[in-house]
């Protein structure tokens, strides 16, 4: 199983300049950020609103959003049942930081269900 711990190495991929693993009620789970209270809740708020969804409508939900600003941009990824927010510089190509985010979550998802097997 995945923990929380696994989380801490994302910051080595290449534009990430900050993390929050936030839950459905906007508790945070991890980070390497300094964000309010306020910014954990609306990542909550869209996690709850993503696994409503889910259960709502046949279609996948979306893999991961971005919304970009004059001095940072945030990724935004459903994880299970939390929500992943990534910030980054404006400047970051995201196509390749998705990506590689994305790789890294399956790389921490496959390492513990190979070790769950061993």
């Amino acid at each position: 199983m995945t923990t929380i711990l696994d989380f801490i190495k994302i910051t080595r991929i290449e534009g990430v300049t900050s993390y929050c693993l936030v839950s459905k009620d906007g508790r945070r789970m991890a980070g390497n950020d300094d964000y309010t209270d306020g910014f954990y809740k609306d990542l909550g708020r869209i996690a709850k609103q993503s696994a409503e969804t889910t259960k709502e409508r046949p279609l996948a939900p979306p893999t991961c959003f971005s919304v970009r600003g004059d001095s940072t941009s945030l990724l935004v990824i459903p994880v299970g049942g939390y929500t992943l927010g990534i910030t980054t510089a404006p400047e970051t190509p995201e196509g390749k930081l998705i990506d590689d985010v994305l790789a890294f979550l399956h790389r921490i998802r496959h390492q513990h269900t190979v070790s769950q097997k061993s």
